[in-house]
């Protein structure tokens, strides 16, 4: 992707999101409506703040994407195949598809995944409107989207097919030739991006009238649990497996996957939404994975959206347009940005022919932070006997501010180290690329050390 193509689109982004949170701000102030009174309890600000940042995040990614044909130049590739409600009951292949350019020929790729291990690969050549190299050939999946084809006359040969390149390939680790798309200025909009969209609409529509009536928490979590299930529905995205991580092989969820998918997509937005207790926080923990996802995998330019409006976002809540012009995320922004990290999350982390494919337990460390205090804080109330998702002065952040540390290093701290984390479970990731148990149990003993220092004074301050 050109450098120029992934500025513009970022720059975009951003100064939609300054635009779109300037104009909401305006509006709930003039209204006096979904603002946010400080208490001196537990909200410490000392203006009247809206809380419409979700709104502004919502619809500058939303209009950043119209707009991005007409001023960046970039195309969209609009694919609804396999997918959820989309999908054909009588077809459950997998088919995926690659155009590529070769001495000036254009070719197709179709993978048409029969089973786990084996593989339908056509390739046809449009080249002066012949196909006469057009063939079908079987081949045998190996990791990572790596791939062993078995050519007619009996040649064996090895290809790595990405988002961005299909590339051939001397031996399994030796790259030799490259192959690029014809459309290096596209955007693959797929059915789990357009489900992401409108499950995160209704989210938006949802939580608008909790910020501003306040909703039963009963009510708030049958929500969460029916938009999860609708987005699994839609978008056919699911845990189905959670990797390694005894050594024993990897574990297959079967029957449990969608109910342990709606668990974990529901406990992640009630943690963002839990963590959000100070200015940046909720938005920036969930700025880092998006990030890592975008930049460390095979570079993703579509989430260079919601990376450039999270920090149009940010420029406001931190006040750097003017401490008098903060704008808060509310139930709306937090519940919102809690359910796209965590369903980008099991995208890339479920999916193993993905290009920028994970494994389960590094999702984990990229989301520790928020995963870990939520789990900290409902242990700790249920054992005092107070309700787990209640309001309370019990987060670590709390905390850290009672001691007399200013908000803006805690901020700094909790990044600093979600950064880590982060690149933590990268690094054992690539250390141990077929030992993630070492990945998991490093992580699990981690949260027991989190949780034994966050135990500390909870009692007393819930």
């Amino acid at each position: 992707m050109p450098d120029s193509l992934a500025l513009s689109i970022l720059l975009l982004a951003f100064f939609a999101s300054i635009t779109f949170n300037g104009f909401f701000r305006n509006i709930a102030k003039k209204n006096n409506f979904l603002i946010d009174l400080p208490d001196k309890s537990r909200k410490f600000h000392f203006r009247a703040t809206p809380q419409t940042g979700g709104l502004g995040i919502f619809f500058a990614i939303v209009v950043t994407g119209i707009l991005l044909t007409g001023i960046t130049g970039a195309n969209y590739s609009l694919d609804l195949t396999n997918k959820g409600f989309i999908e054909n009951p009588q077809f459950n292949d997998r088919i995926i598809s690659k155009n590529f350019e070769v001495d000036d020929k254009d070719y197709s790729l179709s993978l048409n995944k029969k089973n786990d291990s084996k593989i339908s690969v056509k390739i046809d050549s449009d080249n002066k409107g012949t196909d006469i190299d057009s063939r079908t050939i079987e081949i045998i999946s190996l990791s990572n989207n790596k791939f062993k084809a078995v050519l007619p006359n009996g040649d064996e040969k090895f290809y790595l097919i990405d988002s961005e390149n299909v590339v051939e390939l001397s031996t399994l680790n030796e790259r030799v030739e490259i192959f690029t798309p014809q459309s290096s200025d596209m955007i693959n909009l797929d059915n789990f991006s357009i489900s992401l969209y409108l499950c995160a609409l209704f989210i938006m529509v949802f939580m608008i009238f909790d910020d501003y009536l306040g909703i039963k928490p009963i009510y708030r979590l049958a929500f969460q649990v029916l938009i999860t299930t609708l987005m699994i529905a839609l978008s056919g995205e699911y845990i189905d497996q959670v990797g390694d991580i005894f050594s024993s092989g990897d574990i297959k969820l079967g029957i449990f996957s969608i109910p342990f998918t709606i668990f974990c997509v529901v406990g992640l937005m009630n943690a963002f939404n839990m963590i959000d207790g100070l200015n940046g926080i909720c938005a920036s923990l969930a700025l880092i994975p998006i990030m890592y996802v975008a930049f460390l995998g095979n570079f993703s330019y579509g989430l260079l959206v919601p990376i450039g409006a999270i920090i149009g976002f940010l420029a406001y809540n931190l006040g750097y347009l003017g401490k008098k012009r903060r704008v808060f995320l509310g139930d709306s922004g937090s519940n919102m940005l809690g359910f796209a990290v965590a369903f980008i999350c099991i995208e890339y982390s479920q999916n193993t022919s993905h290009p920028s494919y994970i494994n389960p337990i590094t999702a984990l460390w990229l989301v520790a932070i928020p995963l870990l205090d939520c789990i900290s804080v409902v242990i700790s109330r249920t054992l005092n006997g107070v309700m787990p998702f209640s309001a309370g002065r019990d987060h670590l952040h709390h905390r850290l501010l009672d001691i007399g540390i200013k908000p803006k290093r805690i901020l700094s701290l909790f990044v600093l180290i979600s950064v880590m984390l982060s690149f933590i479970g990268f690094f054992l990731e690539f250390m141990y690329p077929n030992k993630e148990y070492i990945s998991f149990y490093v992580f699990f003993f981690f949260a027991m050390f989190y949780y034994v220092l966050t135990k500390m004074g909870n009692k007393k301050n819930v």
